[in-house]
């Protein structure tokens, strides 16, 4: 049965209710029926398992391995510190898992702060009194009684309504308000029903009431928000290169165990110590910090984009925005001001007029073309017109109603109008077909109407015009023809035009045309330059909205945005996805009159194409398009609980500009990344090497386990935190997007981190023992001295040896082409911190008798100290002239953008 095809008073059989509305008795057993109106778009998270969850991610579980074997090692080679670094890792551990787990966790209270979907209370009619309710208890059956402003609580069908306005963009993603009636409708799809209102939409003007038959999941927004659960998101691609490097360093330090157990076996060590041994290489190959500095270093990225407006809700799509290639992005609100304004005024004396001042609270004014005093009074005539004839208002800081109607009465702000002693009398509302309003007022016993609406449709209902004198005169096919050609030129340019009318009387007949308004929501100030950025980043972007193609075109020359091929929604449907994924392989399309659902098919025949797509939207329609693409981004002020959910990253300022922001600090954490897993990884050299040499030579051991430790969770961590802070270098924005295969620990960190600077940092290590040990008289094979001052002290410069060149490492690092000099000295407040504090500790190392004890050092004299300066100055040296030679040969190589 159609509900909406019955006529009103038939629908309360439909429903078993009645027009007193529903008893206690029948709500409670409807309640046990139906459940609570709620849309449990998503499970309540169980925040121990999410927690627990960080313990089972590929690195912490290589990071517990290593661990484990530490706590073995130590088994078979007691006093020898294996122990203290087992529980260190295991500490190193647990830090990043609760350190991550609390960023989502505050991630998640912030989206909960932004839901608003639907409201706490609604107003309903039940034994036949009026009584406020929480919406949560609404069921099928109740009266709701809607006023001007309200939510709307649940789906339901009109029974009276009296010049019923409702906004349904948080579900169709149309921003206009539609006019609601009480006639039967024969549409079977809900949502063409002229006569359904449904649950998490406004009410924009009149009031009604009408019968709820829908409540929770079984509205159009639960059925739509359960869709977006059967969607399959990808991982991101910080998510794949996690499991990637763990992977490979796995590998690698198997490896590396595997082949000195056999080395140190056929050696004569015996299996108990080449076990021991290979147990050493695999923990020291391990890099125990790198963890901890991913997951801060993708925090501070999401903290820099906070700052900047883009709320990302868990740490890994931080990164994934620097491989966006595509962004598919809505037009009112986003790239618009989302606020309707008047821009120019024709009066029907052929006076022009240009309107100042963008949005609904701008100060402004009206130029003249030409004009005189005469032109002034019909200006305001005609603004006092539409002014009249608006339920619109604005009020401090507060709109509300109708875009359009906003303009009109914004625009009447700029002037000084008189309207008092108008009494509004009646209302001819708009609606599709009429395609005009009309508002009829007494004053001074005379009676007046006031009439706005299409060209087509006021022009034919006008005789007369108001001349540059203002008086009244006949058309003519001359006036009739120039009128209509001036609208003709406002529509080319793209705006929404409407005509404005009046006369004395209350007939829609025989009207007084006073001129034509031409409006247009205007782009943002900032857009023309993020979409300039965009194409130098080589970041298509596509504009997909429900506004016609006229308009939609319009905007995007504003903006600069490139268009090679506009599309309707109607046109979309007859393409199939073969047709449609190579029209979008190889041009920037426009999608014009399109519906929230088709946004969906967009970005999966997108990603087919091989695109990371990041997709914006606002409306419940939008979260299947939101959650499969590579980053949905929904809106913080006029977005739905159901895309904040569906989405990657919330919008706080609806503003695209701010997602270009967010791209430019995904790509920074990207190379921040980058560079300090080359940081890190280069300092494993120097810990190896040692143990290398110390195994197959006869020499005493060059660095504690403690010592490696020290390195690995102390004398590293800040400084590669401060990589992973670095702002965005200097053409971040004009290179292309992180590539799908392009990988963090590809052959460049490996050769960099490794076979570059880390042999670099183990010479110096080694050369600083030895050093050491020979100008100290020591003879080689004399390991008498093991565990003796002078080894402490030998051991302290092999740990020295490699915390200076890793000083040196960390500022060479901070750019991954350009020179170090060119990031500036003092831009890096947490790299000259950690840079003091390096200085401090070393001082420690070397002048505190506990610290001594604890990590195995011992004092030494200045001029031994002179040994560690040559290694950090060619480390500095050679990488900034190995950085040259690159930056030399990718100016010569490097693309244009596009």
């Amino acid at each position: 049965m159609n509900i909406y095809a019955l006529p009103p008073d038939k629908r309360y059989e439909a429903t078993d209710s009645s027009p007193k509305g529903l008893t206690e008795s029948e709500v409670s057993v409807r309640q046990k029926q139906f459940g609570p109106n709620e849309l449990e778009i998503s499970q309540k998270k169980n925040y121990v398992k999410e927690y627990l969850v960080q313990y089972v991610q590929f690195f912490a579980i290589l990071l517990e391995v290593a661990a484990a074997l530490s706590l073995v090692a130590n088994h078979y080679s007691p006093h020898e510190g294996y122990e203290i670094l087992g529980f260190a890792i295991i500490g190193a551990v647990v830090i990043n898992a609760t350190f991550a787990f609390w960023q989502e966790y505050k991630a998640d209270k912030t989206v909960q702060a932004l839901r608003k979907l639907i409201p706490a209370t609604s107003t309903v009619r039940r034994d036949n009194k009026n009584q406020i309710i929480k919406a949560v208890s609404l069921v099928p059956g109740d009266i709701l009684l809607l006023e001007e402003g309200d939510r709307i609580g649940a789906d339901a069908v009109i029974i009276s309504e009296n010049s019923l306005y409702v906004n349904n963009a948080t579900l169709t993603g149309e921003s206009r308000p539609v006019h609601r009636t009480s006639d039967p409708s024969r549409e079977t799809n809900p949502l063409d029903a002229r006569n359904a209102l449904f649950a998490g939409t406004t009410v924009t003007g009149g009031n009604a009431e009408a019968l709820v038959i829908k409540t929770g999941r079984e509205t159009e927004f639960g059925k739509i928000a359960l869709l977006a659960h059967d969607v399959v998101k990808r991982e991101t691609p910080m998510q794949r290169e996690i499991v990637r490097i763990t992977r490979i360093l796995t590998i690698a330090a198997l490896l590396m165990g595997a082949v000195f157990l056999v080395l140190g076996y056929v050696s004569g060590k015996g299996l108990l110590m080449a076990s021991i041994f290979a147990l050493s290489l695999i923990v020291a190959n391990v890099p125990e910090g790198m963890l901890p500095t991913i997951t801060l270093s993708l925090s501070l990225a999401s903290q820099n984009m906070a700052k900047r407006n883009a709320l990302i809700k868990n740490l890994d799509s931080a990164q994934t925005l620097g491989s966006a290639t595509v962004i598919c992005t809505d037009k009112t609100g986003t790239i618009t001001r989302n606020e309707m304004t008047i821009r120019e005024v024709y009066l029907t004396g052929g006076e022009e007029i240009t309107v100042s001042g963008d949005g609904y609270f701008s100060a402004g004014t009206c130029e003249y073309s030409v004009g005189n005093n005469s032109s002034e009074q019909r200006l305001d005539q005609m603004l006092a017109a539409g002014l009249l004839n608006c339920r619109a208002r604005i009020t401090g800081t507060e709109v509300f109603g109708d875009p359009t109607e906003l303009a009109i009465v914004a625009a009447a702000n700029k002037r000084i109008l008189y309207t008092d002693g108008f009494v509004k009398h009646s209302e001819i509302p708009f609606t599709s077909e009429r395609k005009m309003m009309s508002s009829i007022y007494k004053k001074d016993m005379m009676t007046y109407l006031f009439s706005k609406g299409a060209v087509e449709v006021l022009l034919p209902l006008s005789s007369r015009y108001l001349d540059s004198s203002g008086t009244p005169v006949f058309f003519d096919e001359a006036s009739r023809s120039s009128f209509l050609t001036k609208a003709e030129e406002f529509e080319k340019k793209a705006y929404r035009v409407m005509a404005v009318a009046y006369r004395e009387g209350e007939r829609e007949e025989d009207l007084i045309m006073l001129g034509l308004v031409a409006i247009m929501d205007l782009p943002r100030e900032e857009i023309y330059d993020a979409v300039l950025q965009c194409r130098k980043a080589g970041i298509r972007v596509m504009m997909l909205t429900g506004d016609n193609p006229l308009t939609a075109r319009a905007i995007a020359e504003k903006i600069g945005l490139r268009v090679d091929v506009t599309c309707t929604g109607d046109r979309l449907r007859q393409m199939s996805d073969e047709e449609l994924q190579e029209l979008l392989r190889s041009h920037c399309v426009l999608c014009a009159r399109m519906r929230s659902e088709q946004k969906l098919r967009i970005a999966t025949l997108l990603q087919a194409n091989g695109e990371v797509v990041a997709m914006t939207g606002d409306g419940v329609n939008d979260a299947p398009a939101l959650r499969k693409a590579d980053i949905g981004i929904s809106m913080g002020i006029k977005g739905t609980e159901v895309a904040r959910e569906a989405s990657d990253m919330i919008l706080l300022d609806d503003n695209f500009a701010s997602i270009v922001a967010a791209i430019e600090e995904g790509r920074t954490v990207y190379f921040n990344i980058k560079k300090f897993v080359t940081y890190i990884l280069s300092s494993n050299i120097p810990e190896i090497v040692p143990y290398i040499l110390q195994f197959f030579l006869r020499i005493p051991l060059p660095l504690s386990v403690i010592q490696i430790l020290t390195i690995d969770l102390g004398s590293d961590m800040l400084p590669g935190l401060a990589l992973g802070s670095e702002k965005p270098e200097q053409d971040i924005m004009d290179r292309p997007p992180v590539g799908k295969d392009e990988r963090i620990l590809d052959a460049e960190v490996f050769k960099r981190g490794y076979f570059f600077l880390g042999a670099i940092e183990g010479m110096a290590a080694m050369a600083a023992f030895l050093g050491f040990l020979f100008l100290s008289g020591w003879q080689y094979g004399d390991l008498s001295i093991t565990n003796t001052p002078l080894h402490y002290q030998a051991m302290t410069m092999t740990l020295l040896g490699a915390i200076t060149c890793q000083l040196m490492n960390v500022w060479t690092l901070r750019s991954w082409e350009y020179s170090a000099f060119s990031r500036g000295l003092f831009t890096n407040k947490l790299l000259i911190i950690a840079i003091i504090l390096e200085i401090i500790w070393i001082a420690m190392l070397l002048t505190v008798p506990a610290v001594q004890f604890i990590f195995n050092t011992a004092f030494v004299p200045l001029p031994y100290l002179l040994l560690l300066i040559p290694f950090p100055l060619l480390l500095f040296i050679l990488h900034e002239l190995y950085k040259w030679r690159i930056r030399t040969k990718r100016q010569n190589t490097r693309p244009n953008p596009v």
